[in-house]
């Protein structure tokens, strides 16, 4: 059906059209009566060729309603979508005021003017990225100022909606309505003048569009000219491209802070460019507390007191007594010590180790990486002010693992992509350092060196934080059977650094102090975890769960007296429950913060669970920090792996009618990852206790202590299944220090011969019970996929799964794979078919149900119809805890 022309006097719906507002690229744009509420709105129609185009259309009615959530005093509303007589039209605010481009075309406007306007601006931008929606069309004649200076923000995602680079045929810059010189449709969207480089080419942009078009848009506002001139579109995009802001043209009183404010949005490489259009505000607010006057910039201060970084994290707690601190005497008292907790960003789950966190030098800022050892596509790296209550990701960080700062707390390091990174703490250009296959902590200093753990097995090296060459520092103990260095930390004279050695021992590691300037380490002592340094002479570190410091000479590199647990005192910095590996149990400043992972609780219950997932009932063992669980062929018994401390693990026999666990495991070290033989008489399991992983196995009849099987130089490795038939075994290797790649040798030993070894991360390889096929997970785009090949002669792998996985398990009839879901919280059911010579799905994956929240481990009985699942004992979402003048809380 053709469209019916509106015109002043005919209605659509309900709303009866009184007058012409303008129109372009986006159709017409009309004001009109609602005579249902009696109010005045602004009805948008549609183009025809746009209305009618079934697809795009379904979707911009899905964008319209997500626009329409946009709830915001600086944005335009969106009240709906109408349809009548073949008018597809949306429903918006009619919003009073004159456009930004008429104001401007009074001449350049003073700071005192332009800085509330941007404010408004920034805080509609800001809402709307947080939302995942992007303009795509800012410029002044989207931007409407009313005579009390409020702002609203027009026609937020349409540009977005429109999505005009699925069109067909045409060229040409399009505009949406607000601009009536440029009235097609097109594949580049957005007015020429305000475009971002990346928009100009047409490539896929995100929220730095909108960040470089607010620019844009400040500087014209300042300079009363435009940033980037031409005399057709051609010629605009041309200077978007290739040239520079006339900076000239800027008053030359503008403050330094919008100058630099100006220079960071108008990157040209979206990389450089301020990440988030929130951190706009810091150099806004910069000017508003400097007076706001032409030509003062906002006061540089001193370092700043203890006492400043804590009466905002007081705030945000709720705790109003912070104000007496100022009034005591500082030389005969501390400052009280004081908790704030940060969660995660909405939609967000942090990373569970104390070592994915860092307090900078500072005290002012913590950074945090977010995702979870189940969904790594979700890794990044976030910083969050203490003196706000929001968090932002910092763009290019994809992959972030172990954030580590530099001294001056400008710069955040990390690895990420196989490479040692840095990012400044705003936002900007990701610099990649040098490689780093499996980074396993770094640590700065003032002359910026930076010492980092590059491998997963190796020493410690050196490298400029520009780049450069990378030296090695450390030389393992092969007295002492080293297998890695670890976790560096700088003293402070920014020579010496502390470290870690493994493998540990009795739960312990034993820590050494290197230095830049010789090649020759100094024992300090056995930890339970890298100590970090803390003014004034304590290294704190983690020991059986409890923060604990001690007192440190960094001069002598002596340690003096007993580890103090700062969880013994009345102030209880910590509870029982911080979480860390063998890393940093906690990272503090300079300033008298700390920070670490809390979480809800370590131990965790042995559950019953029925074919759909749901709990069914709990075997009687008392919760503990119960790790992984491996259900025995027949369905008798289970290996428990409990954790006892970082460094150490052992394996229980649990027997799951009646209830009770041994222990069975006899060596120390970390004993792990047991897989029961088809007969259920032996269990094979890996341990570190002679330095690499290795195999042992142990009879489940007698008392006898377990038997070497397996010893190879590669430290990582972890047997994952038997064949059926007994005859096979199949293990998890880490090779050359890049890979997790999947083996099979003979279950009586022999040669391994590799299986998969195509991507980074190949994993828990389990062959089908007919003996013909290898079911294994494989990270595919940060995520892990069930994948299956041929068995024992590999042939073409197939993808089974697009939705991620986690454990997984074959029926009896070769048929059916059960399988959890990737963030393990749902059961679900692949079906299967063959031709003979692949292996596929025979349709789409059936969910089966949700698990219980939080399962770490599940599984199967041989029946596939009951499970057993880790459950957490305490379920909550961990936070990052802050604690300001965390000596206040030692013993005294």
């Amino acid at each position: 059906m053709s469209p019916v022309p509106l015109k002043p006097g005919s209605s659509i719906g309900p709303f009866e059209i009184t007058g012409l507002v303008g129109e372009g690229g986006m159709g017409q744009v009309f004001r009109a009566r609602d005579t249902r509420l009696q109010r005045d709105v602004a009805i948008k129609v549609l183009p025809e060729a746009f209305a009618n185009d079934s697809d795009r259309l379904a979707r911009f009615k899905r964008e319209a309603q997500t626009l329409a959530a946009l709830n915001h005093p600086n944005i335009a509303a969106i009240y709906g979508f109408e349809e009548a007589g073949g008018t597809r039209a949306l429903v918006m605010e009619l919003v009073a005021g004159a456009d930004l481009s008429a104001v401007m075309a009074r001449g350049r406007m003073s700071v005192e003017d332009a800085v509330p306007i941007a404010r408004q601006i920034v805080d509609a931008l800001d809402a709307a990225h947080e939302k995942g929606i992007i303009h795509r069309d800012l410029k002044p004649a989207n931007v409407k100022v009313a005579t009390d200076g409020s702002v609203k923000v027009l026609d937020f995602g349409l540009a977005k909606i429109a999505d005009v680079a699925e069109a067909a045929g045409g060229s040409d810059t399009a505009a949406t309505v607000t601009s009536p010189a440029l009235t097609k449709l097109g594949l580049i969207l957005g007015t020429a003048a305000y475009m971002a480089p990346e928009q100009a080419r047409g490539r896929v942009v995100d929220r730095r569009a909108d960040i470089w078009a607010f620019g844009v848009v400040l500087f014209e506002m300042l300079s009363g000219t435009r940033a980037f001139k031409g005399e057709d579109v051609s010629d605009v995009l041309a200077t978007v491209l290739k040239s520079e802001p006339d900076w000239s043209a800027l008053p030359a009183g503008t403050p330094p802070a919008i100058t630099r404010l100006l220079q960071r949005c108008l990157e040209k490489d979206p990389r450089k460019r301020l990440s988030a259009i929130g951190d706009a505000r810091f150099e806004l607010e910069d000017v508003k507390s400097s007076g706001t006057g032409i030509g003062i910039s906002a006061p540089v201060s001193e370092r700043r007191s203890p006492l400043s970084y804590l009466v905002p994290a007081l705030a945000g707690a709720g705790i109003i007594a912070a104000a007496a601190l100022a009034m005591w005497p500082r030389a005969t008292s501390l400052p009280a010590l004081s908790r704030t907790s940060i969660v995660a960003p909405d939609g967000v789950e942090l990373w569970p180790d104390s070592a994915q966190i860092a307090v900078s030098p500072d005290g002012r800022y913590v950074a945090f990486v977010s995702g979870t050892p189940r969904d790594r596509s979700a890794l990044r790296l976030w910083v969050r002010s203490l003196e706000s209550l929001k968090a932002t990701m910092l763009e290019g960080t994809e992959g972030a693992q172990l954030p580590f700062w530099k001294p001056d707390s400008g710069k955040v390091g990390f690895f990420a992509e196989n490479k040692l990174k840095s990012v400044p703490v705003g936002g900007g250009r990701v610099d990649e350092i040098a490689q780093a296959p499996f980074g396993r902590g770094g640590t700065w200093n003032e002359q910026d060196v930076i010492v980092f753990s590059g491998d997963a097995s190796g020493v410690l090296s050196r490298v400029s934080a520009n780049g450069g060459e990378v030296k090695r520092i450390t030389t393992l103990g092969t007295d002492r059977k080293e297998v890695s260095h670890r976790w560096p930390n700088f003293l402070p004279d920014g020579d010496h650094f502390l470290f870690s050695a493994l493998p540990g021992h009795d739960g312990k590691f034993n820590i050494y102090a290197g230095s830049l300037s010789g090649s020759s380490v100094t024992l300090v002592g056995e930890m339970g975890s890298t100590p970090v340094y803390a003014d004034p002479g304590w290294l704190l570190y983690g020991r059986g769960g409890v923060l604990v410091a001690q007192r440190f000479d960094p001069k002598t590199l002596k340690t003096a007296g007993e580890a103090q647990p700062l969880s013994d005192t009345p102030s209880a910095i910590l509870d029982a429950q911080i979480s860390y590996t063998a890393g940093h149990t906690t990272s503090v400043s300079t300033t008298g913060a700390l920070a670490y992972f809390s979480a809800p609780s370590p131990a965790t219950r042995v559950m019953w669970l029925d074919g759909t997932g749901r709990a069914t009932g709990q075997v009687p063992v008392p919760p503990a920090p119960y790790l992984a669980v491996k259900i025995s062929p027949d369905g008798e018994q289970a290996a428990l792996v409990k954790s006892q401390s970082p460094t150490e693990s052992a394996l229980l026999l649990l027997d799951v009618v009646r209830g009770s666990a041994t222990q069975f495991s006899s060596g120390g070290g970390r004993n792990e990852t047991p897989v029961w033989s088809p007969d259920g008489r032996h269990v094979m399991f890996s341990s570190d206790r002679s330095g690499a992983q290795n195999f042992f196995v142990k009879s489940v009849a007698d008392a006898a202590p377990e038997k070497l099987f397996y010893e190879s130089e590669p430290l990582f490795k972890s047997p994952s299944a038997y064949s059926r038939d007994g005859s096979w075994l199949v293990f998890n290797q880490l090779d050359a220090k890049t890979a997790y790649n999947i083996y099979a040798m003979p279950a009586t030993g022999g040669t391994p011969a590799i299986q998969v070894g195509a991507g980074d991360r190949d994993l828990l390889g389990s062959v089908s019970p007919d003996g013909k096929w290898l079911a294994y997970l494989s990270e595919l785009n940060n995520a892990f996929q069930l994948c299956v090949q041929a068995f024992p002669t590999p042939r073409r792998s197939i993808q089974l799964t697009t939705a991620g996985a986690a454990q997984f398990w074959w029926t009896d009839d070769n048929r059916q794979i059960i399988f959890t879901s990737g963030n393990q919280k749902e059961l679900w059911r692949l079906d299967l078919q063959t031709n003979g010579t692949e292996l596929r799905a025979a349709a789409d994956p059936v969910r089966l149900g949700p698990l219980p929240n939080g399962a770490i481990d599940v599984d199967a009985m041989p029946d596939r119809k009951k499970f057993l699942a880790l459950v957490p004992e305490r379920v909550g979402v961990g936070s990052i805890t802050v604690v300001q003048n965390w000596m206040a809380g030692l013993g005294r």
